[in-house]
């Protein structure tokens, strides 16, 4: 499995942290373990076929998923 790159934690003028938001700017959905979130993104390929990586983050310690991270 392919590991993410770490980037800089960004943060909005209202201090939260944007990597624990979507674009929408709703809170992205966290889970507990690895293999929670794996599931979910195999559910997220199978009704829409949206590539999602899983990922552990480093602000909460939880698991999110996201868009998968293109290395053109």
């Amino acid at each position: 499995m392919k590991r993410r790159r770490r980037r800089p934690q960004d943060t909005t003028s209202t201090g939260r942290v944007t990597s624990h938001f979507t674009r929408e700017g709703t809170p992205k959905n966290a889970y507990r373990t690895e293999r929670e979130a794996q599931s979910a993104a195999q559910l997220a390929w199978t009704l829409n076929r949206a590539e999602l990586d899983v990922y552990r983050c480093d602000y909460c310690h939880q698991w999110h998923m996201g868009k998968r991270f293109r290395d053109d």
